[in-house]
């Protein structure tokens, strides 16, 4: 099973693409770098508060969202 970080990178991949972004334009979006994004997408790297706030605006989506099965 995966773990919960893994978990919200997953919410984060599936939010972007049906938005029908590439990571690198919520990178622009949101103000992130888009290795920042990818490694967030793979559970390899947690988000801080400011991070998950930026997504969340720049999605126009809810941080329950984004935690989801969590």
């Amino acid at each position: 099973m995966a773990n919960q970080v893994e978990l919200f990178g997953r919410n984060l991949r599936a939010v972007r693409e049906e938005k029908g972004w590439t990571q690198e334009e919520l990178a622009e979006k949101s103000g992130l770098a888009s290795v920042q994004i990818s490694r967030v997408e793979r559970g390899v790297r947690e988000v801080r508060l400011t991070t998950l706030l930026r997504l969340t605006a720049a999605l126009e989506t809810t941080p329950a969202r984004l935690f989801e099965g969590l």
